[in-house]
């Protein structure tokens, strides 16, 4: 599994050496374990002392040194990452702000690797007391994809693409990834994101694209979004319910739906139908995928125990 760092060297976006020296001053801004815990006032001065000599004479990791010293607290993970967050840039942000990398350049790689993640490994792993979604690819073979949906395309003949294009732009792609990436954040503490306007402004660039994809006859991208539109229904009624890794896998499954957009945006452009997507093996069963996962995440939150009719919170949106 490729760190972002190797994932974005391989792509060729940027020479070894930044890359490295980039990496170095993201290490240096980490403030250390014992010091958050310290300056949050969760452990006294002579335990400082005491972690500090451990760690130097038998050469241990902070958790390490406290559980033999038996102050160690479950809840220091949490406070320490929460603090490395906030006191530290990401390698994205790092590498924009030394002007290594253009901004546009970044964020389709950053695109490509969520997929890669999403696809190739358990980084977008629903765990919660309530529900296990595991996104790995290895473990959802195609034999497991429901192919009961079978556009027909006979009666289908899409027209005006130009009106889909301009609402769907390259831009607007870029855009819906950031959306998409704050929801991954959401439920974290001290975020200064509103969920449920965030959700809103999602869902109504979603209804937006459906809209204007019945008009000209995708049907592939409206019944794609609409089972999108479904989820986030979920999520707005449930919002206090919801925990913090379910908006991991809400964004995990929407980075998935909007790889397939785009190409299926990319396939109109080319051709001015949809019907040729569904014609390649590979698309058509990226498209299933996508649809599967979001179907799939749904069906386990609702065996929490708590169901939604779309159409009881349709004023909501």
């Amino acid at each position: 599994m490729k760190l972002f760092g190797r994932f974005i060297l391989d792509a060729g976006l940027i020479s070894a050496k930044d890359l490295a020296d980039a990496m170095v001053e993201q290490v240096s801004q980490t403030p250390q374990s014992v010091e958050i815990i310290y300056q949050k006032g969760l452990i006294s001065p002579e335990q400082v002392l005491d972690i500090i000599s451990l760690q130097n004479d038998e050469h241990l990791d902070f958790r390490t040194a406290c559980i033999r010293l038996e102050i160690w607290r479950t809840d220091f993970i949490d406070i320490i990452n929460e603090e490395v967050a906030k006191r530290r840039l990401t390698l994205g942000q790092l590498l924009v702000d030394k002007e290594l990398v253009e901004p546009n350049k970044l964020l389709s790689v950053l695109k490509q690797f969520h997929v890669y993640r999403a696809e190739n490994n358990n980084d977008f792993a629903l765990f919660s007391d309530n529900t296990l979604l595991d996104l790995n690819e290895e473990n959802n073979n195609s034999n497991e994809l429901d192919e009961s949906f079978s556009p027909d395309f006979s009666q289908v003949k899409i027209n005006n693409v130009v009106d889909y294009l301009d609402l769907f732009s390259e831009e607007k792609e870029i855009e819906l990834e950031m959306k998409i990436l704050a929801i991954e954040s959401l439920g974290k503490a001290n975020q200064d994101v509103n969920p449920e306007e965030l959700l809103d402004q999602f869902f109504t660039e979603y209804h937006s694209l459906k809209g204007t994809a019945r008009g000209i006859g995708a049907i592939l991208t409206e019944n794609l979004i609409h089972e999108s539109e479904d989820l986030l229904t979920f999520y707005k009624r449930f919002l206090h319910k919801v925990e913090s890794s379910d908006f991991v896998a809400l964004a995990a499954t929407n980075l998935k739906v909007l790889d397939v957009l785009s190409h299926l945006r990319n396939e109109m452009i080319d051709t001015s139908t949809e019907e040729s997507f569904w014609r390649k093996p590979e698309l058509k069963e990226k498209y299933l995928r996508a649809l599967h996962d979001t179907k799939r995440l749904f069906t386990e939150l609702e065996s929490r125990g708590y169901q939604v009719d779309l159409e009881d919170v349709r004023d909501m949106f």
